[in-house]
């Protein structure tokens, strides 16, 4: 059995939005993960944003090294992907009045999103035997992995997760007087950054188009998806006055600036929309933001997810004395070291939830697994009450063979 590791934390330096206390949480877990899970530093990918030795934590870089741990992996394996930094929501731009969804991602530290198209590819390729878990300290990253079910937490449409301990009558009564740093990415802030990066003008409407222009190949499934859909009327030559009887203002915009690009006779076509034509894999190929692939889901079994928060609230990146820490990101760790790594998700989960409220943050994480991975130990997947079991059934054994 091997135990691989990959810990990302992005405090986007001299940026904008900047934050403190991503780094820190990566290398505290780091800790965490060597002196009481047994991991060798040497599996352990370490990927942040501050120091120039490392790999940096680029959308693509994380994309390969997370799929090359993924690749490495084999049934009875432990991989254990941490993610510190923001999270967003981009909303929808195809222009059709049934698109009107929102993609969840996490912001690498270019800002070139990670959505749950992302995370399906690369787990498509994930051995079933390996216990696969990922912690999103970040917000709007309950839908990461679609298929996995919640358990623990407060989902999107005010679905209450069986496992969850009350700790809603507790946030009513407080209020937070702690200054925080909100761990999302506005989709101002991702327009102003596109704006500046591109060279001009980005709006509601042509964020997937900048994103393409900026990454290509690179690029997240979602985007690459939204170009193919979006091209189709300049493929088929459908003249500009006629757009509006199927786009609204919102998709003509994107429409507009994609024939920038399709009229530009500097630009070879063939080759910049290549990665949007031969996208593929488990997706749902309508572009629209959100949409699921029909049974192309991930299995549930695939993973265990603990993200930073409920659906309507922010997970926090807070100042301290010793230094800045995630929220979500320093409750695990307490949990983890209060019961020495032996401790199951539900458990690990719902305590951390409670320490949330201690601490007056406004901030709930979620618990979204199968029900077979909920009373599993945290991290190694480890069935105590089983292995309890099985000694029992050992001793047993032992006792009536001396009594013969």
């Amino acid at each position: 059995m091997v135990k691989r590791a990959v810990l990302v934390g992005c405090n986007y330096p001299g940026t904008r939005n900047q934050l403190s206390g991503c780094v820190n949480d990566v290398t505290n877990m780091r800790k965490v993960l060597t002196d009481i899970y047994g991991f060798d530093k040497k599996n352990i990918l370490f990927m942040v944003d501050t120091d120039p030795t490392s790999i940096r934590p680029t959308g693509r870089n994380i994309t390969k090294q997370l799929g090359d741990a993924i690749k490495a992996s084999k049934a009875g394996d432990i991989l254990y992907f941490h993610f510190s930094g923001h999270g967003g929501q981009i909303p929808a731009e195809s222009g059709f009045p049934e698109d009107d969804g929102e993609d969840e991602c996490i912001y690498p530290t270019d800002l070139n999103p990670m959505t749950d198209d992302s995370f399906r590819i690369l787990l498509s390729k994930l051995d079933p035997g390996v216990i696969f878990t990922f912690v999103s300290d970040s917000c709007h990253s309950g839908g990461l992995l679609d298929s996995a079910e919640l358990q623990v937490g407060v989902g999107e449409k005010d679905e209450v997760g069986p496992e969850t301990e009350s700790t809603r009558a507790a946030v009513a009564m407080t209020t937070s007087q702690k200054t925080l740093n909100a761990k999302e990415l506005p989709v101002s802030s991702l327009i102003e950054h596109l704006s500046e990066v591109s060279g001009h003008e980005v709006n509601v409407g042509t964020i997937r188009v900048t994103l393409y222009e900026l990454f290509k190949a690179d690029a997240s499934p979602t985007v690459k998806v939204f170009v193919k859909n979006m091209t189709s009327p300049l493929e088929e030559g459908i003249p500009e006055e006629e757009w509006g009887k199927s786009y609204n203002e919102v998709g003509i915009s994107a429409l507009k600036e994609l024939k920038k690009v399709w009229d530009d006779e500097t630009i070879n076509n063939d080759e910049y929309f290549h990665s949007a034509r031969t996208v593929d894999g488990p997706l749902h190929f309508s572009g629209f933001a959100n949409a699921k692939p029909a049974g192309e889901t991930l299995p549930p079994s695939t993973a265990i997810l603990v993200s930073g928060c409920e659906s309507d609230q922010t997970s926090a990146d807070v100042p301290s004395a010793s230094g800045a820490f995630g929220a979500l990101s320093n409750a695990v760790e307490t949990v983890v070291r209060k019961y020495k790594g032996k401790v199951t998700n539900k458990k690990l989960v719902n305590e951390v939830r409670a320490l949330m409220v201690q601490e007056d943050l406004d901030q709930r994480p979620c618990l979204y697994c199968t029900d077979d991975k909920v009373n599993v130990n945290f991290v190694t997947g480890v069935n105590y009450q089983d292995a309890g079991n099985s000694r029992n059934a050992h001793l047993s054994k032992v006792s009536r063979f001396l009594e013969e």
